[in-house]
């Protein structure tokens, strides 16, 4: 979320412009509260996450009337516009990276901090965008880990920098060129024409992706949020055009009570607890609206908006963003360290020290460059740049080649930084929330070499069928038994129901749909492994009974443990406290732990049909559970990757109870062992 101009100014005719907008300085401020309150998890700020979407609608209105302005004195120039939005945003984040490399060498494990340096070199080259969505999977590292997360927002921006001052000159050119009477208005028409169509079609696809993509990969695209900014472009153009047309004649937008409105609407949406998984989406149009009807009622002369407190943090804004992420990932890494816990007290000191911060960095960073333009002229600032980019290039490579420099840190904590590798197995094979992958062929093979005829088994579920692959794929080769692989992320295994099921994605519904069509299609798979996060029982009993009828043998991985906190982490804490390394932590088996509500009516379904169909059990809880405890870390080696998934590192130790399952499948009966052939 970058800064607009602080002088904020709206043009009415190119010889003039009006004074400065209090009443927007008083909205970013308000934007700013509204976001800082909802990543500290204040109570009060649940659809805080809005500000950003107000933030784009105030760059829009000033950036496009900049632009405007510029054309209609015949001065603008692309490269002028860049070094001007280079001035206003660089140094500030430019600092902001730096501190959070030095502190997280400190603080950071291995593979993180490698992460962290790609973000960070990411985030000065204005792609950071780019570079969370890749990293925005089911098994991406939280976003408390992620130090420049929310230099998405200022990326994204910076683009709507890059394409609109190309656009809007191109149609103002072209509109020019066509009409020699009421030129002026003419070309504002035009820009104003393109400005709709590009608002209209990135708002169409913002609405078709929040309801067909599961990804949230539209939270990051620009493409998705440009109706946004535009929204604040079309009011520079209505403006610049009113004035042109009918000077002196106020709109009848510009009235006190659009601005209350205006208000009320934004203030509104700060505590609605918005579904940010589809965002941006219908229901952003809300908060769109409301900075709109602020902007363009011109209220700025209210005493409200004018107090120094709300005027100040306005000004500091841009900076109070850039600190207050930081600030939280660091501050709660160094809390959970010492096991504190995060209450009010923390949270106000947090809020004041990103307030503290902000203002020194408006202070010592971004008024010295705005303002002494003798010293940083656009070419020290391309230099300062370069340097700055170079610097973090050649030292992530660095990095790279050290592997995250590991010496820097207690060696006893680089199992726990194993333990959380990211990557799922056979990741080219685990589908995303939208059913795509990388590997071309429909299901991807595991186990024996496939012959002639049908396959003989096939794993459906989500990652906690995919999290077990490779004990399945060796009990299948040791059988010869031929698989495939139909996983997908976040889409637990059922048989679709309209009614049942309406609440599901349609991509997860239909991948269900397909996998049971291929399965009942054809003779083989004869057997189906299921596995997935089911919250109750009885969809896994439909989906078994379905498949015991068709004649399938079923092996049903029963549910293992949901520990409830990243284990990790929390084994990383547990060492540092201790000053040692920790090689083994057992847990009581307490129900909650165990799933034993879930377990139990799992049991009652395979018991239901033990002795006269093919249905068979994979326990693996005996694995690293007894009688009264559950092995979250033995033999130096954690057992859960996150709060609930195996780790990867030891999940051959399954081998044995998949092996016992095949084996009882292929030797169920003649009936059963023929359809595995």
């Amino acid at each position: 979320m970058g800064e607009a101009e602080a002088v904020l100014k709206a043009t009415s005719t190119p010889a003039k412009a009006d004074a400065f907008r209090l009443d927007i300085n008083a909205l970013r401020a308000f934007s700013v509260i509204a976001v800082v309150g909802y990543h500290f998890q204040i109570p009060g700020f649940a659809g805080g996450f809005v500000g950003v979407d107000v933030f784009l609608v105030i760059t829009g209105y000033l950036m496009t009337g900049k632009v405007l302005n510029d054309l209609a004195l015949g001065r603008f120039s692309f490269i002028t516009f860049l070094m001007m939005r280079m001035r206003r945003i660089y140094p500030a984040l430019a600092v902001t990276i730096a501190a959070s490399i030095v502190v997280g060498w400190f603080v950071t494990l291995p593979g993180e901090y490698l992460k962290h340096l790609l973000q960070a070199l990411s985030a000065l080259a204005f792609q950071s965008n780019f570079a969370f969505n890749s990293d925005n999977g089911y098994f991406a590292m939280a976003a408390q880990t992620k130090p420049l997360l929310h230099t998405w927002s200022l990326s994204l921006e910076t683009q709507f920098y890059f394409w609109m001052p190309l656009v809007a000159p191109l149609v103002w050119r072209l509109a020019s060129s066509s009409r020699s009477e009421a030129e002026s208005e003419s070309r504002v028409g035009a820009v104003t024409i393109a400005f709709w169509v590009a608002a209209t079609l990135s708002l169409a696809w913002c609405l078709w992706e929040s309801q067909h993509n599961a990804t949230g990969s539209s939270f990051f695209s620009l493409p998705a949020r440009a109706w946004e900014p535009l929204a604040g472009g079309l009011i520079a153009l209505a403006e610049t055009r009113r004035r042109s047309e009918s000077p002196g004649k106020a709109s009848w937008l510009e009235t006190p009570v659009i601005a209350v409105l205006g208000w009320m609407l934004v203030a509104g949406c700060i505590p609605a607890p918005f579904p940010e998984s589809r965002w941006p989406g219908a229901l952003t149009i809300l908060p769109i609206l409301g900075a709109a009807m602020v902007v363009a009622a011109r209220q700025r002369a209210s005493s409200l908006l004018a107090i120094s407190p709300l005027q100040r943090i306005g000004d500091w804004s841009y900076s109070i963003y850039l600190w207050h992420w930081p600030v939280w990932v660091f501050a709660l890494s160094w809390l959970s360290l010492r096991g504190y816990g995060i209450g009010v007290t923390q949270k106000m000191s947090m809020v004041m020290a990103s307030l503290a911060i902000g203002a020194l960095s408006y202070r010592y960073v971004e008024q010295p460059v705005r303002l002494r333009r003798d010293f940083w002229t656009p070419r020290m600032l391309l230099a300062s740049y370069g340097v700055a980019f170079a610097l973090s290039l050649g030292f992530v490579a660095l990095a790279f080649l050290n592997g995250g420099f590991p010496a820097r840190l207690p060696a006893y904590m680089l199992p726990a930084e194993l333990a959380r590798s990211t990557s799922t197995p056979r990741d080219e094979c685990f589908r995303d929330a939208n059913s795509r992958k990388k590997a071309t062929e429909i299901y991807c093979s595991f186990g024996s070499a496939a012959v002639a005829g049908e396959p003989s088994a096939i794993l459906w579920g989500d990652s906690f069928a995919n999290q077990y692959l490779d004990p399945v794929s060796a009990s299948a080769l040791a059988s010869g038994i031929h698989g495939l692989i139909a996983t997908q992320n976040g889409c637990r295994a059922f048989l679709d129901d309209p009614s049942r099921n309406s609440s599901d994605q349609p991509a997860c519904r239909q991948f269900n749909r397909d996998t049971l069509e291929f399965v009942l299609g054809r003779t083989g798979p004869g057997i189906v492994v299921l596995g997935s996060n089911w919250a109750n029982a009885i969809e896994v009993a439909v989906l078994v009974e379905k498949l015991l009828i068709s004649g399938k043998a079923v092996i049903l991985i029963m549910p293992l443990l949901n520990i409830g906190f990243d284990l990790p982490q929390r084994w990383i804490e547990n060492q540092v406290r201790a000053g040692r390394a920790i090689d083994e932590w057992k847990v009581k088996a307490d129900p909650s732990l165990t799933m034993s509500g879930l377990r139990d009516a799992m049991a009652e379904i395979v018991e239901k049909h033990r002795g006269n169909t093919p249905l068979f059990t994979v326990d693996p809880r005996p694995v690293v559970c007894d009688h009264d405890d559950c092995y979250l870390v033995r033999n130096g080696q954690a057992n859960f990757r996150d709060t609930a998934h195996i780790s990867n590192l030891n999940a051959m130790q399954y081998r044995g109870v998949f092996a016992a399952a095949f084996a009882s499948a292929l030797h169920a009966g003649p009936d059963a062992e023929k359809k595995a052939e």
